[in-house]
C-alpha cells in the first residue's frame, strides 16, 4: 500500500491584516514535526503543497526540522477556500457593521453557522452580489468538494509503494476524509471543527482503493511541555 501524510499547515495569524501568514508558534510547529519525522526516520517520495503561503511555509518548516530538502509541487486543489467573505456575509446578517472574527473564540462561534449557511446556498444571493462588484468568483459548496476531490485523486496517481506529503488546510483535509469515507456535509463540518495545527491524517491507498488509517495525530505536539502549544487556529 501506499501512504498519504496529509498534513494541515502551523498555526496562522487569526485576526492580522494578513492572515496567510504562520505566527511564530506556527513556525515552530513545522519544525517539530519536521523533528518527529526525523527520529521515526521517515522520507517521502512526493511531496505536494497547496499554493497558500502558509502551506509553503509549513512545509519549510518541516523540511528544517527534518533535515532535508524536497522537490514539491503546488497543486492549488488543496487551497483552503476564501472564509473571509463568506463569514463576513453571514456575520453581517446579524450585525450589518461585523467584520470576519479576529480570535479564535470568534471564529468558531460562527464557523458552523456559516457552513450550513453556505451548504444550504442560504448566503447564494450575497455571494452573487459580492462578485459582481469584485469581478471575482466565490466558490459555491460543491465547487470546493469537487475541486478537493480531484486533487486528493491526484494525488494519488504516483508510483506503488509511494509514502506521498501533502501540505494543505482544515476544508481540504475534511472533504478529502468525506469523500474517501462517504460521510455526509455535516459530518465534514465536525470534522473541521476538530483538525488541530501541524496534525497529520494518513491515508492508505493502492490503484483500487482509499482509506483512512489515523485521524489529527500530533506526537510532536503531545510531549514534554508542549501541550499549550496545540491550536486549532
Amino acid at each position: 500500500m501506499s501512504e498519504i501524510y496529509f498534513v494541515r499547515h502551523g498555526q496562522a495569524s487569526l485576526g492580522a491584516k494578513d492572515y496567510d501568514q504562520l505566527s511564530e508558534l506556527g513556525q515552530q510547529q513545522a519544525r517539530w514535526l519536521g523533528e518527529h519525522y526525523r527520529q521515526r526516520g521517515l522520507s517521502f517520495d512526493r511531496v505536494i503543497t497547496g499554493d497558500m503561503r502558509r502551506h509553503k511555509q509549513t512545509l519549510a518548516g518541516i523540511e528544517e526540522g527534518l533535515g532535508q530538502s524536497f522537490e514539491s509541487t503546488i497543486d492549488a486543489g488543496f487551497n483552503e477556500f476564501h472564509f473571509r467573505p463568506i463569514m463576513s456575509m453571514y456575520a453581517r446578517r446579524k450585525n450589518p457593521d461585523a467584520d470576519v472574527p479576529r480570535t479564535a473564540r470568534e471564529f468558531f462561534g460562527i464557523l458552523r453557522g456559516t457552513m450550513r449557511a453556505w451548504i444550504d446556498g442560504e448566503l447564494d444571493a450575497e455571494i452573487a452580489q459580492h462578485d459582481a462588484s469584485k469581478g471575482g468568483k466565490t466558490e459555491t459548496w460543491l465547487d470546493f468538494n469537487q475541486r478537493v476531490g480531484h486533487a486528493i485523486d491526484a494525488a494519488r496517481q504516483g508510483e506503488r509503494g509511494e509514502r506521498v506529503l501533502v501540505v494543505s488546510s482544515g476544508g481540504p483535509k475534511a472533504l478529502s476524509m468525506k469523500k474517501i469515507m462517504g460521510l455526509s456535509d455535516d459530518a465534514a463540518i465536525e470534522l473541521m471543527m476538530q483538525i488541530r495545527n501541524t496534525s497529520t491524517t494518513r491515508f492508505n491507498y493502492n490503484a483500487e482503493r482509499i482509506s483512512l488509517a489515523a485521524f489529527n495525530l500530533l506526537p510532536h505536539l503531545e510531549q514534554g511541555d508542549r501541550h499549550d502549544s496545540i491550536t486549532i487556529v
